[in-house]
């Protein structure tokens, strides 16, 4: 097999060229199950030779002799054809034995990126960047790293699978009984083996956590020109997106390392912007299929880089406000359902991205379904208070500074404009208490009922608030009537105040 490991696009086309690996080994054994056993075992023991000659060599392993590029000492026909065969038979390992596999590749992986991020005196000379100043390592190297973290990618894909199949069976199955028929020692034996295969899920979610925070540090190192293999940095971001899936909750999101599987698409952002057009695609596909989404996202909009902007928000908010929305019924669509809550978690935690995206996202206050308008008007309340603190501090660093007269005159015009942007979201607020749905017409009003409970009501916008309030008394709504009522309070209290002031 040739040095060079290109990603290939399914576990099967190992077997043709330009790897030409096989099922089995030669000197595979299986004439029965011990035999098989112990066959399964000499190949994890050749793993575990492999990784204590990495810790002991690190980077000084591949770096082969000029002339030599072909050679690679390490990363051997044997040691991939071994992990070919242990992964492709993963499924059929004992538990023992596949906690060792994952133990032994998770090794390699964490032996592959210390060697990288500390490579101490052993540097790689053969290549360097045209000016000298980063050395690159070698190719055997990125072959190597491309070929365990692929091996560690395929690992991880097929055992979610078989826990979302196993969880999709008890789903549909229930607890019939047979559980009950089967003896104490049998649940104790099924329950070790859950926490050997949740302690391997952690595992390797950790590996490829870390393989992936190290591709986006030590790109300058792992590429020429810092240009990123665009089939190996994406790989952690394709295992994450299925971790994803299955991070429904609390405990779900602990169970499927949720917190490694948003580090690594914010990594894979941040290294590899040629990637960002892939990734927002399959967000917007997974938000479209599953309704606990949007929260994640916003949290993942929040862990990428943001200076100079927040590409990956924008890029999303731009998506939204590319929706086809024509022939959603009311709103009942799950794609749009479950889309909708994003723009108001991200206004939550970034109100100025939302801000500075909205007329995106304005057009679809014409649509039909009730959700996404819904979803623009509380993002606008979130804005209003944010944007009502920031003024308010503005205004007081005014009055205690003494600047110069060119940023008295700036900061006066930063502030006459958010007057006006203020203004033109109320004025939005305002005419969607007369929405066609009763459903916006509430989240109007209850948004109308926040600001003024937090005070970001301006006091010539208070009288026009109390005017629609008691207007929607008299809605044929009574979720509107009860928010009406609210805000009708709320008004009335922050007048009072005001007197007393």
């Amino acid at each position: 097999m040739a040095t060079a490991f290109p990603i290939p696009a399914s576990l099967q086309e190992l077997e043709s060229s330009p790897y030409n690996l096989l099922p089995y080994p030669h000197d595979f054994d299986d004439d029965d199950e011990a035999a098989r056993a112990e066959s399964f075992d000499k190949l994890i023991r050749l793993l575990d030779s492999g990784n204590r000659s990495l810790s002991s060599n690190g980077l000084g392993l591949f770096d082969v002799p000029d002339g030599e590029e072909d050679m690679d000492a390490w990363n051997d026909s044997e040691r991939i054809q071994a992990l070919y065969t242990l992964v492709r038979k993963s499924d059929s390992l004992a538990p023992a034995a596949r906690s060792r596999l994952v133990k032994s590749l998770c090794s390699a992986v964490h032996g592959l990126c210390s060697a990288l991020a500390n490579p101490g005196v052993v540097m790689s000379q053969q290549q360097g960047t045209q000016d000298g100043s980063t050395s690159v390592v070698s190719q055997s190297f990125r072959d190597a790293l491309a070929c365990h973290i692929y091996f560690l990618f395929t690992l991880m894909f097929l055992t979610e699978s078989k826990e979302k199949l196993g969880k999709s069976l008890l789903g549909g199955n229930g607890t019939n009984g047979k559980t009950k028929s089967k003896g104490g020692r049998s649940k104790k034996s099924k329950d070790s083996e859950g926490d050997m295969s949740a302690a391997n899920r952690s595992a390797c979610a950790e590996a490829m956590h870390i393989a992936a925070i190290t591709m986006c540090e030590q790109k300058s190192r792992l590429w020429k020109r810092s240009v990123p293999d665009e089939t190996v940095v994406g790989l952690p971001c394709r295992i994450a997106y299925q971790m994803l899936e299955s991070a429904t909750g609390v405990v779900a999101r602990k169970a499927s390392s949720g917190d490694e599987a948003l580090d690594m698409i914010a990594a894979t952002v941040d290294s590899a912007p040629c990637l960002l057009n892939t990734v927002v695609a399959a967000l917007v596909d997974l938000l479209h299929t599953y309704d606990h989404m949007a929260p994640l996202v916003a949290e993942l909009c929040c862990k990428v880089n943001e200076k100079p902007t927040n590409i990956l928000a924008t890029e999303l908010l731009r998506e939204i406000g590319r929706l086809d929305t024509e022939g959603e019924q009311g709103g009942k669509a799950s794609g749009i359902k479950n889309v909708a809550p994003l723009i108001s978690e991200l206004a939550a935690v970034r109100p100025r991205v939302v801000l500075s995206n909205l007329s995106l996202l304005l057009p679809h206050l014409d649509s039909e379904p009730y959700v996404l308008r819904s979803a623009i008007i509380s993002s606008i309340g979130h804005i209003l208070v944010r944007e009502d603190r920031t003024l308010i501090e503005n205004e007081i660093g005014d009055v205690a500074s003494e600047g110069d007269g060119e940023t008295k005159k700036d900061d006066g015009r930063q502030i006459a404009n958010m007057g006006k942007t203020r203004s033109a979201l109320f004025d939005i607020l305002c005419e969607r208490t007369r929405d066609i749905t009763s459903f916006t017409r509430g989240a109007s009003l209850k948004v109308l009922n926040d600001l003024t409970e937090k005070q970001s009501v301006p006091l010539d916008r208070i009288m026009s608030v109390t005017e629609i309030a008691i207007d929607r008394l008299n809605d044929k709504t009574v979720m509107v009537r009860r928010y009406a009522m609210q805000v009708s309070h709320a008004a009335a209290s922050s007048q009072s105040r005001s007197l007393l002031i």
